[in-house]
């Protein structure tokens, strides 16, 4: 099994459709949609951490354990993402 993950890079060139590369098939509406919601929590909580941290987004967070945050929820969406497109049942 391929290690590769579908991302906005995947898609028919030109048209913007997300494709399996595992199937090489079109993926479900429901795991876009699922995709879509947690990368939409995953900005939201992103940008509450700079408010907190009293930062902007896209600038460096202000001490190591903030780094770690930021670090830690990119890294728990990552794996989140890949159950997602595992399941793939829609």
């Amino acid at each position: 099994m391929s290690s590769m993950r579908p991302n906005s890079q995947m898609s028919l060139p030109g048209l913007g459709v997300p494709v399996d590369p595992m199937t090489g098939g079109l993926l479900k509406v429901e795991v876009i949609q699922r995709v879509r919601r947690l990368k939409d929590a995953e900005s939201e909580f992103c940008n509450w951490l700079h408010e907190l941290d009293g930062t902007t987004p896209g600038s460096r967070p202000g001490d190591r354990r903030m780094l770690m945050a930021f670090t830690k929820l990119e890294e728990a969406s990552m794996w989140a993402e890949a159950a997602i497109l595992d399941r793939g049942d829609g």
